[in-house]
Order: C-alpha cells, then sequence, then structure tokens
C-alpha cells in the first residue's frame, strides 16, 4: 500500500536522507515535502498520459458563443488536471480543435469548440496515492527528489543526477505505456466479440 510518507521517503533515500514518521514533523525535510509535494505531484501527472489518470467524459455545455457562431463553450472538467484531446463520440472519434480561455464572468476557465456535442479526453488529478501505478511512484518520487536536492543537501550535482534518473524512468513509463495500449487495441476486438 502506498502513501503520501512513502512517496516522501523514497525521495529522501534518494537524497541519501534519513525517513521521516509525519509529515508534521517539525523539522526541515518534512516542512519542504508538504510544501513541494501537490505542485511536483500535478506536474508530474500532466508530463505523461499515465493509463491510472485517464478519463473520458462529455463536456458540459454553457452557452453558444454569440461573436463566434457554431462555436460552443463548455464548462471545463472539473477533475481535469489537463485536457488532452477534444472529440466527437461518432464512428470515428474526430478529434477536435478547442481552446483553453478564462472567463472572468464565470471565474473559470472554459473550452471553446466548433462542435454542439463534444466529449474530453484528460488528466484527472489524483490525490489517493493507492490509486498511483509503480511507474509513477518512481517517477513522481524521483522528481520530488529533484526539487529538493538542493535545499536539503546543498549539492547541485546530486540535483543533476536525480534529474536525469527522473527522464529515464519517464522514458519507461512512456514505452511501457505504448505497449499496454497497443495489447489493449489487439484485445478489444475479441471482448467486443465475446459480449
Amino acid at each position: 500500500m502506498i502513501s503520501k510518507i512513502t512517496i516522501c521517503n523514497l525521495a529522501l533515500a534518494q537524497l541519501g536522507q534519513a525517513p521521516i514518521s509525519s509529515l508534521e514533523q517539525d523539522d526541515e525535510k518534512a516542512r519542504r515535502l508538504n510544501l513541494f509535494y501537490d505542485p511536483v505531484r500535478d506536474e508530474v501527472l500532466r508530463t505523461h498520459n499515465w493509463a491510472f489518470a485517464g478519463a473520458e467524459e462529455p463536456l458540459a455545455l454553457i452557452e453558444t458563443d454569440n461573436q463566434n457562431p457554431g462555436r460552443y463553450i463548455y464548462k471545463y472538467p472539473a477533475e481535469a488536471l489537463f485536457v488532452r484531446r477534444v472529440f466527437r463520440r461518432d464512428g470515428r472519434g474526430e478529434a477536435l480543435k478547442f481552446r483553453e480561455v478564462f472567463r472572468t464572468d464565470l471565474h473559470s476557465r472554459v473550452l471553446a469548440v466548433d462542435c454542439p456535442r463534444a466529449y474530453a479526453e484528460y488528466t484527472r488529478r489524483i490525490l489517493d496515492e493507492n490509486l498511483f501505478d509503480a511507474a509513477f511512484v518512481k517517477s513522481f518520487s524521483l522528481a520530488l527528489a529533484c526539487d529538493l536536492a538542493v535545499a536539503l543537501t546543498g549539492d547541485s550535482q546530486l540535483a543533476a543526477q536525480i534529474l536525469q534518473k527522473y527522464t529515464l524512468s519517464l522514458d519507461e513509463a512512456r514505452r511501457s505505456n505504448m505497449t499496454e495500449n497497443f495489447c489493449r487495441a489487439d484485445s478489444s476486438d475479441a471482448f467486443t466479440e465475446v459480449r
């Protein structure tokens, strides 16, 4: 079972630092980990199309764009950290051009799309560490270590080494994700036949 403290201690181990028992303890390591944890997690989620964080859903229409006939304004998906693709839900699944805009009158981001019934494929912000897959845990802990390296050790060379490890772990994750997606594409016909 993966926990926040496990990921933090993996990052500290990369730095040659002793583990912590709690993020509430009163020391520099815990303070820095609390500061960096959420932003680094979100950054690593955005960096790669992680299968465990992917979602697809119909977009909620807010209004038609009066200034651009044929353009529709949709609510930005609540769980979305990063919208990867907007598409039609027809036989082709055609990708659509879209624009992310901040609407001051709505105080939120919206998606402008030239399609009346659009769907989005996006990366969700995952807060439950038990949902993380092993490749993500490795990449996330390395990214966290990289961001903490100079602050906790003063060693910029160590930070560069960890950055290199992080880059390699992302490449590994991309390769395994492509293999998994390829296998799923091959098995989908058999699944459809059974159904």
